[in-house]
């Protein structure tokens, strides 16, 4: 199989990122674009990949070395969570200041205020998302994602840029009423399946590197719910990274979701909250939508 120049890969058009596709009966990683009806396979060396931790690990996190291969066709729902399996997802509340304001605070928290998930957490772009039966609180969160590049510990602020691979959209759903439980998180935020991301990873040289300043926008059936710029994160991308490595290893594939604006359902009045037949969907500048649709969740 015939891998591209080097000099060909660092001509991404907007939008074009890497995902995960089915293609027949494999899952394999590919560069796509939103909205096109084919993507190219993504490959090292003539190697392919079914999951971006592997391939991200076989580049150190370079997506100039990552060729574009063979066309293949995208199908409706053959597009997959871009990131199936990374080793961590680590999350951050209370990051733009207009949402503190709304939870009825006057100022964000002095350092970092994180969280975490776990790979079962995970949902696809367009991915049909089941409303758990224990709680009719789930809320949307829109939120910018990092997509870590290599392997990294303790990252000055001045060296954020070289570890980051690219970016990618979420919607971090929340389960408010098991949230407020406890002073810990874990319970509200962690459930199976209520965090899609997606479509696909863009460069982050592409969006503006480590200090992006991209709209990002909620939209709850149509309407507009959230709308600011991720340069109004409180805590930037760079000093999000350098504080986490203080206490964790970073790797290839892993996951930070950096916050949500305001304009989340739960401290609307009255509350607005996630329904059977609902669709959310999350946009952000050169990344594209991440649109996912929510039925009652059969058990048993």
């Amino acid at each position: 199989m015939r891998d591209d120049s080097v000099a060909e890969q660092r001509s991404v058009r907007p939008g074009l990122g890497l995902g995960r596709v089915r293609h027949g009966d494999r899952i394999v990683c590919a560069w796509y674009r939103q909205g096109d009806p084919t993507a190219r396979l993504a490959t090292v060396r003539g190697t392919e990949f079914d999951d971006l931790p592997e391939l991200l690990g076989a580049t150190n996190g370079d997506y100039a070395a990552i060729a574009q291969g063979r066309e293949i066709a995208v199908g409706s729902g053959a597009l997959l969570v871009p990131v199936a399996d990374p080793r961590k997802i680590l999350c951050i509340g209370q990051n733009y200041l207009d949402h503190v304001k709304e939870g009825g605070r006057t100022d964000g928290p002095a350092h970092p205020d994180v969280f975490v998930k776990w790979a079962t957490s995970l949902s696809g772009p367009d991915e049909e998302i089941g409303l758990p039966p224990e709680s009719d609180q789930i809320d949307f969160e829109s939120e910018l994602t990092v997509v870590i590049g290599q392997r990294c510990r303790r990252v000055p602020v001045e060296g954020v840029a070289e570890v980051i691979f690219g970016y990618t959209a979420a919607d971090d759903g929340s389960v408010r009423d098991f949230q407020f439980h406890t002073a810990q998180r874990t319970a509200g935020k962690a459930w199976d399946s209520l965090t899609p991301i997606g479509p696909v990873v863009v460069p982050a040289t592409e969006l503006g590197g480590a200090r992006p300043d991209l709209r990002i926008q909620g939209f709850l059936n149509g309407e507009q719910m959230q709308d600011d710029r991720t340069s109004n994160l409180m805590f930037g991308i760079p000093e999000l990274i350098a504080y986490i490595t203080t206490f964790v290893t970073l790797e290839p594939g892993d996951l930070l979701l950096t916050g949500t604006p305001a304009g989340v359902g739960l401290v609307r009045k009255p509350p607005v909250l996630l329904r059977d037949g609902d669709e959310f969907e999350v946009r952000i500048d050169g990344i594209g939508s991440l649109r996912n649709s929510y039925t009652a969740e059969k058990v048993g």
